[in-house]
Parts: structure tokens; C-alpha cells; sequence
């Protein structure tokens, strides 16, 4: 009987380890799919995240674009003969003397 005894209490030895190595296995398994699921979390806001900054770099191209036509035509104005020109033009003004000609655009 004694032999039995070691036979039976084995194979429970052997059951208790295989349902801890099946426990093991489940929490492995749950752990991997949280890692998983961060993961790809963090990779759809890094996507996203990007595509705010490729925004804001196109933006900034489009301010710093803006600012160094804003500072040539600010320096032209400190021209006369540019700020004659532009009077001329935008307002209509004439000299004292002068004849303006106007040119009726065709229908």
C-alpha cells in the first residue's frame, strides 16, 4: 500500500502543478493582451500626434511665408517713388498738371 500511496499523492503533485502552470499560463496570457492593447494605443495617438506637428509645420512654413512678404512690402514703402506708385494706382491721384487716363475694360 505504500507504494499506492506515493502513486496517488504524485499524480495530485502532478495535478496541483499543472493547474499552477495553467494559472500561470491564463494570467501570462491576460498580461500579453493589456501589453498589446497599450501598445496599440500608443501607436494610434503617436499617429495622430504626428499629424497635429506635419499641421503645425505646414502652418509655421505658411506664418514665416506671410512674415517675409509682410517685411519686403514693409520695406518698400519706405520708397517714394513705390508710395507715388501705389497712390496712383489704388487712389486715382494725379499730379498738378497731369491728365489721368483711365482704361474701360471691355464687355
Amino acid at each position: 500500500m505504500p507504494a499506492q500511496a506515493a502513486v496517488t499523492a504524485s499524480r495530485a503533485q502532478r495535478t496541483g502543478s499543472k493547474r499552477r502552470l495553467r494559472i500561470l499560463m491564463i494570467f501570462v496570457l491576460c498580461f500579453l493582451c493589456w501589453g498589446i492593447n497599450n501598445i496599440w494605443g500608443q501607436f494610434a495617438k503617436l499617429h495622430d500626434r504626428k499629424a497635429v506637428v506635419a499641421d503645425m509645420q505646414r502652418q509655421l512654413t505658411e506664418a514665416k511665408r506671410v512674415n517675409e512678404t509682410t517685411t519686403k512690402e514693409i520695406a518698400r514703402l519706405h520708397n517714394d517713388e513705390y508710395l507715388d506708385q501705389i497712390i496712383r494706382r489704388d487712389f486715382h491721384y494725379s499730379k498738378t498738371g497731369e491728365t489721368p487716363l483711365s482704361a474701360s475694360k471691355s464687355q
